[in-house]
């Protein structure tokens, strides 16, 4: 006949120990099943911030800065970059780091959504801003100011790329209009002449269209024409009316920081 073991505190203490080593020996034993044949230790998601802007291009027209950089495609681990969602702006007046400070704080001017990027533009792969100033500069950018701009990307999951690298831009005013602006036809060319504009002039452009007041930004002149050079002739044309502006340009490359429209005028070649 068996003999019972008695109820006692330390044997329920004994027999629950043995319980939970059957179980924990249960829970090693599905570990290396399920571990069987794989090498090193779990990995581990985390989520990857994006990379930074690396290639901002810019240039100043007028009291404007035009700002350009191609997307990014990758996060700072190097993976791909899914989930984009906006670019951040700053932009910081710099102009006391020439006599040794540090230049005044970034301030964001602009938060571009990808998905509507108004008042920036997407064309193929790259983003287009223009920075026509703010409440800070209602009437434009100032004159002969530098001005740095940072860029900051942003992912879905709130993540943020570090900053940009800077680009400094400084506007300038662009010059006058040359004067005496008066064309002559021969045959089927137009000979334009004019007076050469005051200050720092590097060129001029010459535009020709159909309609009154109304112009492409394709020059009628291939290069820029010379500072010194007072006359260009727009050679093969039809007969009909056409209109000409001359702009003169500070800068030797494109694109040319030009300025104001010249007297707009009219020509007639006839039949």
């Amino acid at each position: 006949m068996a003999t019972a073991m008695p109820v006692t505190t330390n044997n329920i203490i004994v027999w629950n120990l043995i319980q939970k080593t059957k179980i924990l020996i249960i829970i090693a034993i599905i570990i290396s099943v399920s571990a069987c044949g794989r090498k090193g230790d779990p990995i581990v998601s985390r989520l990857s911030p994006p990379a930074p802007v690396t290639n901002i291009n810019g240039f100043t027209k007028d009291s404007s800065a035009i700002l350009s950089w191609e997307i990014p495609a990758k996060n700072m681990d190097g993976t791909k970059l899914k989930d984009l969602s906006k670019f951040t702006i700053l932009r910081a007046d710099v102009r006391d780091r020439e006599t040794g400070g540090c230049g005044c704080a970034f301030v964001k001017i602009a938060v571009i959504d990808i998905q509507k990027p108004e008042p920036a533009a997407i064309k193929e792969n790259s983003v287009i801003f223009i920075d026509k100033g703010d409440d800070l500069f209602p009437a434009g950018l100032t004159y002969k100011i530098p001005y740095s701009y940072k860029i900051i990307v942003e992912a879905r999951s709130g993540l943020l790329s570090p900053e940009s690298e800077e680009i400094i831009l400084i506007p300038t005013k662009p010059p006058d209009p040359p004067s005496g602006f008066k064309a002559s036809v021969q045959n089927e060319t137009v000979i334009l002449r004019w007076e050469p504009s005051k200050g720092d002039v590097k060129g001029y452009n010459i535009y020709r269209s159909k309609t009154k007041g109304s112009y492409s930004d394709t020059a009628v002149n291939k290069e820029l024409i010379k500072a010194d050079n007072g006359s260009f002739a727009d050679i093969g044309l039809e007969p009909g009316d056409y209109y000409y502006i001359i702009r003169a340009a500070d800068t030797i490359t494109p694109p040319y920081n030009e300025g104001p429209d010249s007297e707009e005028i009219k020509v007639t070649i006839e039949k």
